[in-house]
């Protein structure tokens, strides 16, 4: 059983060291930072209401930004933006940025939460106040 996990290792490491031919390659998904909010303050059941978002990565290594309103509770959702990192050992001194508008139908009324990841260390909180009147 031992031979087997050495070999996934050395198999792992090889495939490592081809990539580009060059020895440092890394490719990851990660977090962005949301820099930029536009939450309206009410909105009406069953009416859309834009949310529309901004996030910036620091070089140009990152790519690929995506946003994800993701339902937490009956009323709390979460908006976290996500890059592609992809470096061969240097990333140019760019910045990069992704924008988005969704489209968001609350199915019911009252106060919904949103927790818009800024930063690893910082979340900002946004309510929606929703009402059933048009």
């Amino acid at each position: 059983m031992k031979i087997i996990g050495y070999f996934v290792i050395a198999l792992f490491a090889i495939s490592c060291l081809k990539v580009g031919e060059n020895s440092y390659y890394v490719r990851s998904t990660g977090r962005v930072e949301i820099k930029q909010t536009d939450i309206p303050e009410t909105g009406t059941v069953n009416q859309i209401v834009h949310i529309q978002a901004r996030a910036e990565a620091t070089n140009g290594c990152w790519s690929d930004i995506s946003f994800e309103l993701t339902k937490t509770s009956e009323l709390v959702y979460s908006l976290d933006a996500y890059g592609i990192y992809e470096s061969f050992g240097t990333c140019p001194d760019v910045m990069v940025y992704g924008d988005t508008s969704i489209a968001f139908t609350p199915i019911k009324t009252g106060k919904y939460i949103f927790h818009v990841t800024k930063s690893a260390t910082e979340t900002q909180t946004d309510t929606i106040t929703v009402t059933g009147e048009i």
